[in-house]
């Protein structure tokens, strides 16, 4: 029988890799996820692993997060609050995304000048280095 959205969101949200840095169970949970039919209840959570891991990729696990996410109505705010919270290297990717496809505000909050943000405040060199990158782009 197959497990409820909020099941799986709850296990999203307290994945973490093995400890031998395996990411595929998040993999198995996104699929699962997808499956159950309503994978906008969980963007959260989704957006809550880009918190736990602002620096990671998870071997190419997380950019599943990324693709699934932008198959979504509406995650775009919840994305600005996630980077408000705990700015993210995929989080600012996507909203490079967002900006190369045009959108430049999401709620009256302009992506530029949250990227900027970023690059001033992020307590992370790194992070701060993708967010200026990001933002100097041409569009």
């Amino acid at each position: 029988m197959p497990r409820k959205t909020t099941t799986i969101a709850r296990d999203i949200a307290r994945f973490a890799p093995d400890e031998d840095g395996d990411w595929r169970r998040l993999d198995v949970l996104l699929d699962e996820l997808w499956q159950a039919g309503a994978p906008e209840q969980a963007i959260l959570e989704m957006l809550s692993v880009f918190e736990r891991y602002p620096e990671d990729d998870g071997y190419g696990v997380m950019w599943s997060l990324v693709h699934g996410l932008e198959k979504l109505p509406n995650y775009e705010s919840a994305l600005l609050s996630s980077l408000a919270r705990q700015p993210s290297e995929l989080g600012i990717v996507m909203v490079g995304r967002m900006l190369n496809s045009g959108v430049t505000a999401v709620d009256g909050v302009s992506l530029l000048f949250t990227l900027q943000e970023i690059a001033g405040a992020a307590t992370s060199a790194h992070i701060k280095e993708i967010a200026r990158s990001v933002a100097s782009r041409p569009r």
